[in-house]
């Protein structure tokens, strides 16, 4: 279904024609019946020759309550704008075809008025004078239908016409994300809390739960009413009043709305594209003040435009948005702004980012080339650029908040994969130029460090990062096991290298080693410590390291060394001795290996820790980790 909306001057006749047009008067409220003036938004529905219904929302045309005509303007899909023939183009004609231009609204048609109050030729003047105030407009080409709701001329040609533009707009968008911004809140004694609006991007379904933004509570849908018909289900586009259980009058506004789904963000910094109506009269520069409406949410927020020289009158550009209260908003929202004082429109635009801080000024430029090649509104530039954000984004979450559906954001990752645009690592996506890139400059930093000290395994996750001028964490993490894993680097234990290195001494670190190695097998069972090695060997450490890290020595813990020989000749005693008799005590360790319990009680303390032995009073048997002792 989709809905259509009036604008236009006050006392145009706008309520006047949909009741001519459905039978319904639109007018709810007493005053508005009393004053024959619309105050707030009024509904209606209208069934098609075709037999199919669409929604009617009744927009005020005075100046006090353009506030009023956003709210509603916020959830059409196409309009009708209504010029009395009496009257001519008015100054809120131009407001509203405004906000209709600035909310990206495409489709409509517009009703000459009141036909029956001038002659035939002054009817055809008013009709060129309004088309040439809709040049360059989305209205330009549209028909301008003579009606008249007292003698009912033209109506049927009306209703025709919205027919026409009905088929063009067959389907609306149904992203799976459904929204309802609420325009009225009411209660039914009896029934409880009732809330109206139009279903945004999904439906809704009769007893279940949804949520409420901004407070995040589950509130529950008990029934559901569209044109006031109670139904199970209403799709996307539907006009629709909804009974709630767990909300009173108190906890749910106006300009609140409901999700089909947890909103979890409390957006108050947008990233927008702006545009300042050529006769605003002010410029939108750096901190000013202004109202700012999405759907029916409205609230004051302040202005940073990219350009420091401010957006002038008639002129568009990147700004932010800080908003005093969090809004409910996707990517690709269309939005108004509102001088606070005096009430007038000034611009508008669409949302292109939602940020959870407010931008530095000097990190503005580097934000505007991937928000300006949003601007577009195309899929596969926003996907790109939300990639482009960081290394890899989950792809269950990516574009969540923005106006797509999740099997259109499915079929563009997929072609952007054939392609080799995009990568797929473990849930998550990234750019394959991105990754490169950074692959590169991480080859070049691996490339330095095995050079600088080639006996080294490589270097660390965070070390790594340091030296590339990245911050670790998940994202950095992420990307070194997608390289690991693909084979363009390679890594020992936590030490990442160049996929084809391997560690090696120069000359003097070699012979170095062969003393070492040398010495520690002469010492036997005897076991040399670290500190007796370096005052035999100054400046051994890093040479010792290194054969720890090769296994040609065995530190047992916390202070002796041996080589790996005499180590496995000892684990092959442990094994005979744990086979055959069961256990094993110090003194027969000691005696089987000619040393002192000084060494001995370390050996076999380290294998009670490590598990593969296990001290029962004053022997040692097998461990819980025995079996495991060849991979320990």
């Amino acid at each position: 279904m989709f809905v259509l909306g009036t604008a236009g001057h006050i006392d145009h006749g706008k309520s006047s024609l949909i009741q001519a047009m459905t039978g319904i008067n639109p007018d709810r409220l007493p005053e508005e019946q009393a004053r024959g003036m619309t105050i707030d938004l009024g509904f209606a529905w209208l069934r098609l020759p075709s037999g199919d219904e669409i929604g009617l929302i009744d927009v005020p045309g005075h100046e006090r309550f353009v506030r009023n005509m956003v709210a509603g303007a916020g959830s059409i899909h196409a309009a009708m704008l209504v010029v009395a023939a009496d009257d001519g183009w008015m100054p809120q004609t131009q407001e509203h075809l405004d906000i209709l231009r600035l909310l990206d609204i495409r489709h409509g048609l517009v009703a000459l008025t009141k036909i029956d109050l001038v002659e035939p030729e002054w009817r055809e003047l008013v009709a060129a004078d309004i088309r040439s105030h809709l040049a360059g407009s989305f209205l330009a080409e549209a028909p301008i239908l003579p009606v008249s709701s007292v003698t009912k001329e033209g109506v049927d040609a009306v209703i025709a016409a919205i027919e026409t533009i009905a088929r063009t707009l067959q389907t609306i968008g149904d992203t799976g994300k459904a929204r309802l911004f609420i325009d009225r809140v009411f209660v039914l004694t009896g029934i409880g809390v009732v809330v109206t609006g139009t279903s945004r991007g999904g439906g809704f379904t009769a007893d279940s739960d949804v949520y409420h933004f901004p407070s995040g509570d589950k509130v529950r849908i008990r029934a559901l009413q569209s044109h006031e018909k109670t139904v199970a289900r209403v799709g996307a586009g539907f006009r629709m009043a909804a009974n709630l259980g767990g909300a009173t009058r108190e906890t749910v506004s106006r300009g609140d709305v409901l999700t089909g789904f947890p909103y979890t963000l409390r957006p108050t910094f947008l990233a927008v594209r702006t545009q300042n109506l050529p006769d605003s009269g002010i410029v939108l520069d750096e901190g000013r003040r202004v109202l700012f409406i999405l759907g029916t949410t409205e609230t004051e927020a302040v202005i940073r435009p990219f350009d420091d020289r401010g957006i002038r009158p008639g002129g568009e550009g990147l700004a932010i948005i800080k908003t005093a209260h969090p809004v409910a908003a996707f990517i690709g929202d269309n939005f108004i702004l509102r001088l606070p004082t005096p009430q007038v429109t000034v611009g508008g635009g669409r949302i292109l980012d939602l940020f959870d801080q407010y931008p530095r000024r000097k990190d503005l430029d580097g934000l505007a080339d991937y928000l300006t090649a949003r601007i577009s509104g195309g899929l596969n530039d926003i996907l790109t650029t939300e990639l482009n954000k960081r290394f890899f984004t989950v792809q269950d979450a990516l574009l969540f908040y923005a106006g797509f559906s999740a099997g259109d954001i499915g079929a563009a990752v997929d072609a952007l994969m054939a392609a080799g645009v995009v990568i797929r690592h473990e849930g998550h996506l990234g750019l394959t130029n991105k990754i490169s890139e950074m692959q590169k400059r991480i080859a070049g930093e691996l490339k330095k460090a095995h050079n600088e000290a080639s006996y080294l395994k490589g270097l660390t996750a965070d070390d790594l990062a340091r030296r590339v001028g990245r911050p670790p964490g998940e994202q950095w993490q992420l990307l070194l096991d997608y390289l690991e894993q693909n084979r363009l680097i390679g890594r020992s234990q936590q030490f990442y290298r160049l996929a084809e290195f391997a560690a090696t001494l120069d000359p003097k670190m070699k012979a170095e080693a062969d003393k070492i190695l040398a010495h520690v097998e002469q010492a036997g069972h005897n076991y040399p410590t670290l500190e007796e090695l370096e005052a035999r060997f100054p400046g051994c450490r890093k040479t010792v390291n290194f054969l720890r890290d090769q296994k040609s020595l065995v530190l047992i813990p916390t202070q002796f060394v041996t080589t790996a020989a005499i180590w496995k000749s000892i684990m092959t005693y442990i094994e005979e001795k744990l086979e055959g008799d069961g256990k094993l005590t110090v003194a027969e360790f000691r005696d089987r290996f000619g040393s002192s319990r000084k060494y001995a009680l370390p050996v076999l303390e380290y294998l009670d820790r490590m598990g593969i032995t296990r001290r029962e009073e004053d022997i040692r048997v097998k461990g819980g980790r025995y079996d495991e002792r060849h991979s320990l």
